[in-house]
């Protein structure tokens, strides 16, 4: 019998992800005292979870729309933190995703930069999606592709989408293969230019955005996926990979047990000797970089699923396309220096988009 993660530790570890995307302090110290064990997380945050979408009922009752939007937006992020490693309550993981998703769907349409659903056509499914479009811009508007990583989804994504609203661009993040509300239909796939190719499909057909004019920014196993689309697809005019890999294979052996289990149920392994052999497949290493796309990669010294070494190997595959920016104190996807580096990276990208 596997041992149960230490639940303390984990909070600690996942204190800045939770509360950089929209995780209330108090919520996150009021939760986490009440669990015990691992397999209390994913109820303990669905009752905290609950709790908010009640307090967003009764501001609906009194006619605060917008207090309930911010309350049902925090509910929805809670109920996605709640499963996005429980890999291993299938049923309970699937109930709740849907949970996250129609709450944040609820919030979104109601808070600043109102998010559309738009949905890419992929291989006979739909990839549910959000499209958020900047204020006051006359025609159409650059647009970001915001990428989701392992454990991540779009919903975790609506913070982050902001720093690129309020520079004036559109933002589109959607649940690709292995994410979100088409994880259990769809296996994560290392050849994600396929998935961007799609995404891209979509966004050029709309009047809103300019089709000369878009990026991609991806973070953790997200910004992989944004490198294969860089080195793959001249659509794109830019892309940005924050705390990615070059190689999953290589960090295998440090990652989490958590991780490892995500990744080896999200993409379809039937062991974790053969999530190892899959994982090989996820590197940059085969696919050359046709070139003329700039690439900025972003990475934390102290990251502890991807050494920095990692972020090295993507820069350098790219070469003289790629900018490096190595943050001493950052951690993984800098979620601790969110409030900066973020900011930065929206600059990078307006400006290549400019």
């Amino acid at each position: 019998m596997k041992p149960e993660p230490d639940v303390q530790i984990l909070a600690a570890h996942w204190t800045a992800r939770f509360t950089e995307n929209g995780i209330p302090s108090d919520d996150l110290s009021a939760t986490v005292a009440r669990i015990g064990r691992w397999g209390d997380w994913c109820r303990e945050w669905e009752r905290s979870a609950g709790e908010n979408v009640r307090r967003a009922d009764a501001a609906q009752e009194i006619g605060a729309a917008l207090t309930a939007a911010e309350l049902r937006l925090v509910a929805a992020l809670e109920y996605h933190f709640g499963k996005f490693l429980f890999v291993d309550d299938q049923a309970t993981l699937g109930r709740v995703t849907a949970l996250a998703a129609d709450t944040y769907r609820q919030a979104s349409t109601q808070l600043p930069w109102p998010a559309q659903q738009l949905a890419v056509r992929f291989e006979r499914r739909e990839l549910p999606g959000v499209l958020r479009l900047p204020e006051g811009e006359a025609g159409a508007v650059p647009a970001v592709i915001v990428v989701p990583g392992l454990d991540a989804t779009k919903e975790e994504m609506h913070r982050f989408s902001e720093v690129f609203l309020r520079r004036g661009m559109a933002t589109f993040t959607f649940d690709g293969p292995g994410q979100g509300e088409v994880e259990q239909v769809m296996p994560l796939r290392p050849d994600w230019e396929a998935v961007a190719a799609a995404a891209l499909d979509t966004l050029t057909g709309r009047p809103e955005i300019a089709a000369d004019r878009i990026a991609a920014v991806g973070v953790s196993l997200g910004g992989y996926f944004a490198a294969r689309a860089a080195a793959a697809e001249p659509r794109l005019r830019a892309v940005a990979c924050v705390g990615g890999c070059f190689s999953l294979a290589r960090s295998w052996p440090t990652l989490s047990a958590l991780s490892r289990a995500a990744f080896t149920v999200r993409s379809g392994a039937a062991s974790d000797d053969e999530a190892r052999q899959v994982a090989g497949s996820f590197s940059l290493a085969g696919l050359s970089p046709k070139g003329g796309v700039p690439v900025l990669v972003v990475h934390g010294q102290q990251d502890r699923l991807f050494e920095p070494a990692q972020a090295r190997a993507m820069a350098d595959h790219f070469g003289t396309w790629a900018a490096l920016l190595m943050e001493e104190r950052g951690n993984h996807v800098l979620h601790n220096l969110a409030y900066r580096v973020r900011p930065a990276i929206a600059d990078w990208v307006a400006a290549q988009l400019a």
